[in-house]
């Protein structure tokens, strides 16, 4: 039987390489690394080396790109900025026929490929917005209702993201971005019985509470689309979403790039980028990498139940998901066809268990919250 055949666009960067390294190690693919310059491949890799090629090539050259899809089993993307790359990749891959998962995407793709698909019916899967936010960030809140609703219908769900890192130019762009909404500039908002209503300053403060190393943290409402998806398809009633980019510097450059708008053109968010780079990269010098997700849902019958997940390592955890959705892919996991956003696209429990295995996991809990404790006690 011939071995699977992947192209990774980004290969060599640290998100490719841990993509690239879960993907040799749990799997029997041969992977193509493409990148628009030549670079050197770390040792994990090249162990492999019986099953590894390289090419140079720019992924936005469609016409090159659609050259080197011959023969090939699935795309993995791992090039940005998002905002910039826009659908070009994944639309290639769908008129070849050939699979992709992206790590990115985000909204606008999210909308333009849908809007595509209304006009030609997609043959493959087109997984877009594979990664920690968006990614996991929706596949955990799935999980727990999954794991803890007991089959009951979800009243409302509540959901807090926090994470910091020394973000790479790429990884900054998408964020100053999203601070705008990728331009709708929704402003402090939630979903309510299907439509999205806007909160006033004042009440749009939360706070997140999380074990070492993360503490307890100040977050915001934050629109999440792909929370918007999950509710409506669940019919939950009311869905809330608080976000934090952790670091004092870091978390001054957004306030700065979100009051002053710096996400309205492709100058300015470049601008305010760079100086996210520059001051994660001085928060991190006395901080660590981590990512965290804390869910609650209320079912129906006013039971609660609440989750945390949460990563080290943010760029090795989001190349591993990456992995781990190309892994299941391949071994015909995911059946669905079309574009999908990560939680869409997988089995919620089935992806907690590989993510679980894969030793990027923290800490994950599952738990009753006070006030069910309290009522069950009454």
């Amino acid at each position: 039987m011939q071995s699977q055949s992947v192209l990774l666009l980004g290969g060599t960067g640290q998100v490719g390489l841990k993509a690239a390294e879960y993907l040799l190690q749990h799997t029997e693919a041969t992977l193509t690394f493409a990148s628009r310059r030549k670079a050197s491949l770390p040792s994990a890799i090249l162990q492999y080396q019986d099953r590894i090629n390289t090419v140079q090539l720019d992924a936005q050259n469609t016409d090159a790109l659609r050259a080197h899809l011959a023969g090939i089993d699935l795309v993995v993307a791992c090039v940005g900025p998002s905002g910039i790359i826009g659908d070009q990749i994944v639309l290639t891959c769908k008129a070849a026929n050939v699979p992709i998962i992206d790590a990115g995407g985000y909204d606008p793709v999210y909308e333009s490929l849908h809007a595509h698909e209304r006009r030609q019916t997609s043959e493959v899967p087109l997984i877009i917005n594979v990664g920690l936010l968006p990614g996991l960030s929706g596949v955990f809140p799935a999980y727990l209702i999954q794991q803890k609703s007991d089959g009951k219908s979800v009243k409302s769900l509540d959901v807090q993201y926090v994470g910091r890192d020394a973000w790479s130019y790429n990884s900054a762009w998408d964020i100053i971005h999203g601070l705008g909404d990728f331009g709708h500039e929704r402003g402090f908002c939630y979903l309510e019985d299907k439509q999205i209503k806007s909160e006033k300053f004042s009440k749009a403060g939360n706070k997140a509470h999380f074990p070492a190393p993360i503490g307890s943290a100040s977050t915001m409402l934050i629109y999440a689309e792909e929370i918007v998806q999950l509710a409506n398809e669940l019919g939950i009633q009311r869905a809330k979403v608080y976000g934090a980019n952790l670091g004092p510097r870091a978390m001054f450059v957004c306030m700065i790039a979100k009051i002053f708008k710096m996400y309205n053109s492709h100058k300015s968010i470049a601008r305010a980028a760079r100086w996210l780079c520059k001051a994660s990269a001085k928060d991190m010098r006395k901080l660590d990498p981590v990512y965290g997700v804390d869910a609650k849902i209320e079912c129906i019958d006013g039971s609660i139940q609440h989750g945390q997940i949460i990563l080290e390592d943010t760029y090795q955890a989001t190349g591993f998901i990456i992995g781990i959705a190309a892994k299941q892919l391949l071994n015909n996991q995911i059946t669905k066809v079309g574009p999908m956003m990560l939680h869409e696209a997988v089995d919620a429990g089935d992806f907690i268990k590989d993510l679980a295995q894969a030793g990027v996991v923290a800490g994950l809990s599952l738990s009753k919250s006070d006030k069910t404790a309290k009522q069950e006690a009454a």
